[in-house]
């Protein structure tokens, strides 16, 4: 058994000669390779629900079976333990894999290809602040029965070295090349191209009382920014316009944990970080502003329009998807993701660090985090939902926080917090609703343009909107008349 520790970044085809003409690998002698995976499950995919991926690798005459486990991966950055085997025949052989990692009552007869991968590898071996980090660059195509998608992709493994020069490697890469941290492997495309799934299910760090600032703070970035590149890839990979949106979603997230954490760190690094949060938003903002039409999002976009409402619709669709196809091949993209997890696993800040900074960071979390909830409480302001939408609607930020204090902490304040959770979910999404009415109800040229019959039912769905403002003042004047006894509670 042996520790894998790789970064795994996704590549634009049209970017492979930039990035193997590259000036750190200008020089290094280069090995190339074909390679052909199986990857084996149940029927019913027992081995990828316990986190385990089993394939067989062929290259040239030698077959070698390889189990990997889930593991850890935080931006891009895989941790896991694998088990490797020769086979002569190319046949499995369980027996030489410990028997813990895998599900209960697992045979060799219960197993059967699922999918496949088929790509050229390109290695070099890169020296790079004293370590030895392993340079691979995969080209091919994963296949089902019946589909089959790009691979295009590097990975830098570590051989030997410490952790901060494999990321200063990759952030060198990042700097000329389009290159994006991934957190998708081969075998989880696989299975969700066989299954047809764009779902995401990362499940939230189980944070306990006694943690302190800092623990909590890596875990939970950690948390949003596995989340922001893996919604990147899902785009990819369903072009479907929920994963652009909840990018936009999670980089608030992020900003508001950067305020709840502001103590641990210097003002400078906290400066440097949201300057890059900002700038991603300013970039994929603008992408998704006409959202209303959000069906254009999607491959409906390249197909002929139904009429001219669909027709003016696909145009600013496409428009919107040369934009992100843009974004894609701008290094900025890349690189300041990559900037965002390597100053995560550096923990950089730590350079800067005063006395009251280090003590702030030593702090329980469960004493920090009250200072966090009473502040949140504070922004928000009931008597903005006695106006209008547009009033109300101001307040779907605080709402919003509310919300993430409830869902990340309520293992530390139990029923205390779960008593406000459901009625602040369904503040939000009444709010999300009275937000996407306020916004069609303005969309008067697209709305003219579609046929009467639509305009019917569009115009019957607008008409809800004070029923729903009424609902969203009477919810959030609930959670008023609470606010003092929670207070009191905590």
């Amino acid at each position: 058994m042996g520790q894998e520790i790789e970064l795994k970044l996704s590549i634009q085809t049209d970017a492979t000669a930039a990035f193997k003409a590259h000036p750190l690998l200008a020089g290094l002698d280069s090995r190339s390779q074909y390679l052909e995976n199986r990857y084996f499950d149940t029927e019913d995919q027992r081995l990828t629900a316990a986190g385990a991926a089993l394939r067989m690798r062929k290259s040239a005459d030698r077959w070698v079976q390889t189990l990997k486990t889930r593991g850890s991966n935080v931006g891009g950055l895989h941790q896991r333990d694998e088990w490797e085997v020769e086979r002569a025949d190319g046949s499995l052989d369980l027996s030489s894999l410990p028997a813990d990692q895998l599900p209960a009552n697992v045979t060799e007869a219960d197993l059967k290809p699922l999918f496949a991968t088929h790509f050229h590898r390109h290695r070099w071996l890169v020296s790079h602040q004293n370590a030895d980090i392993e340079v691979v660059l995969d080209e091919g195509k994963i296949l089902t029965e019946t589909q089959q998608q790009a691979i295009s992709e590097v990975e830098l493994e570590l051989k030997s070295g410490e952790l901060p020069a494999l990321l200063d490697l990759a952030l060198k890469f990042t700097e000329s090349v389009p290159l994006v941290p991934s957190d998708l492997s081969k075998a989880e495309r696989g299975y969700r191209l066989l299954d047809g799934n764009a779902s995401l299910n990362i499940p939230l760090p189980a944070i306990v009382a006694q943690q302190s600032m800092e623990s909590a703070f890596c875990a939970l970035m950690g948390y949003e920014l596995e989340r922001l590149q893996s919604h990147w890839d899902l785009f990819w990979i369903s072009q479907q316009w929920r994963h652009l949106q909840a990018l936009l979603v999670t980089l608030g997230n992020i900003q508001t944990e950067m305020e709840w954490f502001e103590d641990i760190l210097p003002t400078e690094h906290s400066q440097r970080f949201t300057a890059w949060v900002i700038w991603l938003e300013e970039a994929i903002r603008p992408l998704v502003s006409w959202w209303p039409a959000c069906f254009a999002l999607s491959r409906d976009a390249r197909s002929e329009p139904e009429n001219i409402a669909v027709s003016l619709q696909q145009a600013k669709a496409i428009r919107a998807l040369n934009g992100i196809e843009a974004l894609a091949r701008n290094p900025r993209f890349g690189h300041t993701l990559m900037s965002m997890t390597s100053w995560l696993h550096t923990r950089a800040w730590r350079s800067e660090q005063e006395a009251h900074h280090r003590s702030a960071s030593e702090e329980a979390i469960s004493d920090g985090l009250d200072r966090s909830l009473s502040s949140a409480w504070q922004a928000f302001n009931p008597e903005q939902f006695a106006g209008s939408a547009s009033h109300a609607l101001t307040q779907y930020p605080a709402v919003h926080r509310l919300l993430m204090l409830c869902q990340y902490f309520n293992s530390l304040y139990g029923e205390q917090l779960n008593h406000y959770q459901e009625e602040l979910q369904a503040l939000e999404d009444n709010l999300s609703k009275l937000s996407a009415i306020d916004v069609v109800s303005r969309l008067r040229e697209w709305l003219d343009e579609l046929p009467m019959e639509q305009q019917a039912s569009v115009y019957s769905w607008t008409r809800s909107k004070p029923v729903l403002l009424r609902d969203i003042k009477q919810m959030a004047g609930r959670l008023f008349d609470s606010r003092e006894v929670a207070a009191a509670r905590l």
